[in-house]
């Protein structure tokens, strides 16, 4: 990448930053809803989910950088310092390819980065299905859409599962990227994504999403626990697991609106807990987890990422790189 346009995507990194942040504020802190929650809540809970939040981002972003460093020659600080600027990022639409962008800054290419990002994801929604199944057990009302969602879900793994339509769709995809002239790219990702793609490396991906998930199930636990109610783990479980899945295929970047709203009817069936209560204790979890982990991903973007000043691999592999991108380039 040019100097040029390294200056130009800088620009925009800062500007996905700042837009990330205010859009955290404008949907948490905006609103009778949060100032009640305010006032209702117990505030000796909230360092704990502060801290919980923290460690949250700093667990699936070593898992991150162990998998960059299994296709590069980067730093696994540089990676995990990468992976945190870039959280504010993800609130904005198609915000997860940030840490990519943020990445290529000092070197790495986009397509092994987007190969970790891949394998990351899938570890984590492997995670959140399984929490889904175990917690639905003890809870009713969630049986029946679960059981709706794993039926699609099982109906696309089929459709998947067989080569005619895994070539289909293969051939959909590379014809696409070939009229953009991205074919090249899409090829270095596939290589990537097969040397991520092991049982050890999927198998501590999972590890790490089980340490990450439950992290958060504290989180959640500690601010209904400030609100005064009381929930079962189990419903605390679901309460996380099955709205971020919703949330994590829907639409909307960081499942903004539609996690929020599968929460609270979880939390408010329990007996004993009140409407009032539920949103209380969403509202604060949220706050004290995505609103908090965009600002600490902002304050690691403004004082702890140098952007092209980073040093992300060594000299001699960064002329392997670059004489590889020469040799694309010239084909």
């Amino acid at each position: 990448m040019t100097k040029k346009k390294r200056g130009y995507w800088k620009y925009v990194l800062h500007a996905a930053v700042l837009i990330g942040l205010v859009i955290a504020a404008t949907k948490y802190i905006n609103g009778d809803e949060f100032w009640r929650a305010v006032r209702r809540f117990n505030w000796s809970y909230a360092p704990f989910i502060l801290l919980l939040s923290v460690a949250y981002v700093g667990v699936k972003g070593w898992r991150f950088a162990v998998m960059v460093k299994e296709v590069t020659d980067a730093s696994r600080w540089m990676v995990l310092r990468g992976y945190a600027a870039a959280q504010a990022c993800t609130l904005l639409p198609g915000g997860i390819a940030a840490r990519a962008a943020v990445l290529e800054q000092a070197g790495i290419p986009v397509a092994k980065s987007a190969a970790a990002v891949a394998v990351s994801s899938f570890s984590d929604q492997v995670v959140l299905i399984l929490c889904v199944l175990v917690s639905a057990l003890w809870f009713d009302p969630a049986r029946k859409p679960v059981f709706v969602f794993l039926s699609v879900l099982g109906i696309l793994s089929l459709v998947l599962g067989v080569e005619a339509s895994r070539t289909w769709l293969f051939g959909i995809i590379e014809k696409v990227l070939g009229r953009f002239n991205l074919l090249r790219y899409w090829k270095r990702f596939l290589a990537s994504l097969r040397d991520l793609v092991s049982p050890p490396i999927l198998l501590a991906g999972i590890g790490n999403s089980v340490v990450a998930a439950a992290l958060m199930v504290a989180a959640l636990d500690l601010a209904v626990r400030g609100v005064g109610a009381k929930v079962s783990y189990p419903t605390i479980l679901l309460a996380f697991t099955l709205p971020n899945l919703m949330g994590r295929i829907s639409a909307m970047p960081g499942g903004v609106g539609v996690t929020e709203a599968g929460m609270v009817p979880i939390l408010d069936h329990t007996p004993g807990v009140t409407l009032d209560q539920a949103a209380a204790a969403v509202i604060i979890f949220r706050v004290g987890t995505v609103l908090f982990a965009a600002l600490f991903g902002g304050a690691v973007y403004l004082v702890g990422w140098h952007g092209a000043k980073e040093k992300a691999v060594k000299p001699a592999a960064a002329a392997a790189a670059a004489a590889d991108g020469v040799a694309e380039a010239t084909q």
